[in-house]
């Protein structure tokens, strides 16, 4: 065959003779592609990603049977598709799966090869060979790295994060969405663990008991229906975490720490922090609750390393777990520096090696099919030093904070982020980017119609290089010049930057961020609050659209209904920036280019709530009108924790329930809230359950550990 021409002649002869099965013939496959298209987007607005496999399909055939046939000019290229509209011409609005960035091939010892330079260099600095120039480690400071080692991944809080389309359906589904409290999550259908949950009868809650002098961790479930009874229980959850209810299965995520003879082992590990996290590991339970009496374990998982956090979304359990290596004995012994999952390796094809890699650390993710939890869905790991992630209704945004550059001139704190779809329970790397500054929290990010919007703390400075007066050599450098502000940007979904605003608000720093749809709002703070609103409309020319400057600042902020944005937050004052009390904050944001805070509830008897740092602490349900969290304070010998429950009524904070949290043994548990049509239930981690009418404020029942 001498060109395209004669490929084509020769496989539309071979397709005269073939006997097409009717349900497969091209006009038939489009048919019913067309109708699943339809289904698909009235049940969700999302990107059809089965369309891609689909149209895959059809193109081979009609290749194979001659029917056509689109070969691309370049037609070696790995990403080479076949345009989709020379089968299926009014189909054009479908999009085609992403493009996936194969892992470059590598082996372990590869892996070793490149975690040793740094391992020689922790080993000096902690043996006192090595010393950490001050200003690097003050600088390091300042964009929330350690001064040594690797970073911890730490799950700072996070807000609820949907498109504009999900926000309105919210709103038109409120009535459905207000019967029973559910965890609050920072991403529409996508659920998170926590240690209180409820599924509209039963409330489930880790507890503390005392057993023949000892503590211990069990997993309480409590019937509602007739009254407040625990009908069963999950004994000994050592080193618990979290857990989560999904139909009738319940996960529960427990941390442990592998006994291992300390003077063998020292001989092993460079460093005595490598020996405690090099025998970190944790389990991932499944437990059949279908009846509720009697918990049935279908399955543990075992994986090594320091459980981080982990998701539930359309039917698969997603988890995120951070593995540090050492050096062990050598290349060989691959315990030292090789993950294992439920007693394999990590394979090797499945690991992400960035060819600049500093670490010595793995962000491992692991994936389980809830229907049939027995096997791992899918594993890859990433040597990273990953700090902060973020979930998305289509991908995991995985964020790094980058070691600042030792050089002369201009420079700043800079955060790598890698993208990877995960669809199905299988984890594919999509695209790799970089922003300037660092990230305040999970809640800095927000995935709409294929963009990342970004807020970011950035701090720049110039640095004078510094000589030896004798030899020229560069024995240092010298800061001249250091400024802190803070920036937005939009990345598209290759993660390169399409927009941006730099700039704002010098001398502070973001303490909390909000998107909904075309707009973003984010607090800045150093005496006064400002709040910032942000028009998205265009991701190549984002614009301020307002800047509000109240008292305090907001560390948590909600959507609340159309027109409104709650702030839960610390009141300041306005000349020092004083903290003088938490306080609660409702803006006005029904015209964007002029937001208001038009009410403000001081707290001052309350200096501290879990709820400042941690969105699940919040139970919030905007349909039923109705939010609440635990808050602590303080003052003349005295100490109180109080949950609190509010409502928005006439432009003014209602307060519905103010429950001591004291137990009846005078000491204090965390407390959480949740509450099934019109009965508030009061959980308390010392086991016991109180339930009030949210009309009147009456205790109705209550059942004792």
């Amino acid at each position: 065959m001498k060109n395209k021409e004669d490929v084509l002649s020769c496989l539309r002869n071979e397709a005269e003779h073939l006997d097409i099965p009717e349900n497969i013939r091209p006009e038939n496959m489009q048919r019913f592609i067309k109708q699943e298209s339809a289904q698909r987007a009235a049940k969700k607005q999302k990107t059809i990603k089965t369309y891609g496999k689909m149209l895959a399909i059809a193109t081979c055939f009609c290749v194979v049977i001659g029917s056509i046939l689109v070969i691309k000019q370049e037609i070696n290229e790995p990403d080479a598709i076949a345009r989709e509209d020379k089968i299926l011409p009014e189909m054009e609005s479908i999009e085609i799966a992403e493009q996936v960035i194969e892992y470059p091939k590598v082996s372990y010892q590869d892996i070793y090869d490149s975690m040793s330079v740094q391992w020689a260099e922790q080993e000096a600095m902690f043996r006192g060979e090595l010393s950490e120039d001050g200003e690097t480690a003050f600088y390091k400071a300042s964009i929330g790295e350690p001064t040594t080692g690797d970073t911890v991944l730490k799950e700072a809080p996070a807000e609820e994060s949907a498109t504009a389309e999900k926000q309105m359906n919210a709103v038109e589904n409120l009535a459905a969405e207000s019967e029973f409290g559910s965890t609050n999550v920072q991403t529409v259908g996508v659920d998170e663990g926590d240690i209180v949950k409820n599924d509209g009868r039963y409330l489930y809650q880790k507890a503390v008991v005392e057993r023949e002098h000892e503590r211990m961790n069990v997993i309480q479930i409590i019937d509602t229906k007739d009254g407040l009874q625990e009908v069963g229980r999950i004994e000994d959850v050592e080193g618990f975490r979290e857990f989560y209810i999904w139909k009738d299965t319940l996960v529960v995520i427990k941390e442990k720490y592998l006994e291992e003879d300390t003077e063998a082992a020292k001989s092993r590990y460079a460093i005595e922090d490598m020996l405690y996290h090099s025998n970190l590991f944790h389990e991932i339970s499944f437990y059949d609750i279908k009846d509720r009496s009697q918990p049935k374990e279908i399955k543990t998982f075992t994986l090594q390393g320091e459980y981080a956090s982990s998701r539930i979304a359309e039917g698969y359990f997603y988890g995120f777990s951070k593995y540090y290596a050492s050096p062990g004995e050598g290349k060989e012994d691959y315990a030292a520096y090789v993950p294992k999952v439920d007693g394999k390796y990590l394979s090797e094809s499945r690991i992400y090696l960035p060819a600049d890699s500093d670490q010595t650390s793995y962000l491992v993710l692991v994936s389980i099919d809830l229907s049939n939890p027995t096997e791992f869905a899918d594993t890859t790991g990433i040597i990273t030093g990953a700090n902060l992630y973020y979930v998305s209704e289509e991908h995991i945004y995985v964020t790094d904070a980058k070691a600042l550059e030792e050089k002369a001139g201009w420079t700043s704190n800079a955060t790598s982020i890698l993208k990877f779809s995960y669809d199905n329970g299988k984890f594919a790397l999509k695209s790799k980017g970089e922003v300037k500054g660092r990230l305040e929290s999970s809640f800095s990010m927000d995935e709409y119609k294929n963009h990342l919007r970004i807020v970011s703390t950035v701090l720049e400075y110039e640095r004078r290089q510094v000589t030896d007066d004798r030899t020229g050599e560069t024995i240092g450098y010298h800061i001249e010049d250091l400024r802190e502000t803070n920036a937005l940007y939009v990345l598209d979904e290759d993660l390169k930057q399409v927009g941006s605003i730099e700039g704002l608000a010098e001398n502070e720093q973001i303490y909390s961020a909000r998107f909904m749809g075309d707009t973003g709002y984010f607090v800045t703070f150093r005496q006064t609050d400002p709040l910032f609103t942000v028009d998205l409309s265009n991701p190549a020319k984002p614009e301020i659209l307002s800047e509000l400057k109240v008292s305090g600042f907001s560390e948590y902020l909600h959507i609340y209904g159309e027109d409104r944005l709650l702030g839960i937050g610390m009141e300041a004052d306005e000349e020092t920036g004083v903290q003088q009390g938490m306080k609660l904050s409702m803006f006005d944001i029904s015209d964007k280019t002029n937001v208001q805070e038009i009410s403000k509830l001081p707290l001052e008897d309350y200096y501290y709530s879990e709820a400042l740092y941690n969105h699940r602490a919040v139970m919030i349900s905007t349909g039923k009108n109705i939010f609440g969290f635990e808050a602590e304070g303080s003052g003349r010998s005295e100490y109180w924790r109080d949950y609190l429950v509010y409502t928005y009524e006439n432009d003014k904070f209602v307060q519905k329930l103010k429950i001591s949290t004291k137990s009846e043994n005078g000491g204090y548990y965390t407390t959480r809230g949740t509450f099934i049509g019109d009965v508030f239930y009061l959980l308390s981690e010392n086991g016991s359950v109180r339930s009030y009418d949210l009309n009147t404020g009456v205790q109705l029942e209550s059942l004792e550990p």
